[in-house]
């Protein structure tokens, strides 16, 4: 998702039909594989949460992740609507939400790391 960003800002920089498609290509898969990692993520939160990993800290993942995704996702939707030739090419807006969403992406991923490096979260105990 972030690379799909990054190929948006050099896009503008250099106005090349390879690094919008290269974008919105990323976008799509990145989209793909964060709505499975919402998916798989709620499956495994109840049992993170008997494992006495703080609610609080778990609650915060799942809400930037949730931020995250849905970002990505009206970004998405924006560049299809720009494809589809519905509405112009809005570069500032796709950039602004982009750029928002790759700060959510990465802090969520932050919380993520503590639950497991921090807490244990989805680690088996060994013995």
């Amino acid at each position: 998702l972030s690379v799909s960003v990054l190929f948006d800002l050099l896009s503008v920089r250099w106005r090349t039909d390879d690094l919008k498609a290269a974008s919105f290509y990323t976008l799509i898969a990145g989209v793909a594989g964060a709505l499975g990692a919402l998916v798989t993520g709620g499956l495994a939160e109840d049992a993170v949460e008997h494992r006495g990993v703080p609610e609080s800290l778990v609650e915060m993942h799942e809400t930037l992740g949730s931020v995250a995704f849905w970002l990505f996702a009206g970004l998405l939707l924006l560049r299809v609507a720009e494809w589809m030739h519905w509405i112009d090419e809005q570069r500032v807006l796709r950039i602004a939400i982009g750029l928002g969403a790759v700060v959510a992406l990465f802090v969520a991923s932050y919380y993520g790391g503590s639950l497991v490096y921090d807490f244990g979260a989805g680690v088996r105990p060994q013995g």
